[in-house]
């Protein structure tokens, strides 16, 4: 089975961010804002309740999106 490449680059980014947090070289600030992100996202409360159709959980999906595109704007360790 192939996988799409559209979810082969999401991947791509999404372990790039794990490698951006867990980097010693990363800011403190970027990794408390991650950190902070995913927390929120996670957390019961929102701006927007989940019971609120589509938008409840929108605005979660697109916190995570940001917050990966940001972290993929930082170099890892591996990546020069």
């Amino acid at each position: 089975m192939q996988v799409p490449p559209q979810l082969a680059r999401i991947w791509q980014m999404v372990v790039h961010a794990k490698a951006v947090f867990l980097s010693p070289t990363t800011p403190l600030y970027v990794k408390i804002v991650l950190v902070a992100g995913v927390l929120y996202a996670l957390s019961p409360y929102d701006l927007i309740p989940e019971w609120v159709p589509v938008l409840g959980v929108m605005d979660d999906l697109a916190l995570i999106a940001l917050l990966i595109a940001w972290a993929n704007g930082f170099s890892s360790p591996n990546k020069k």
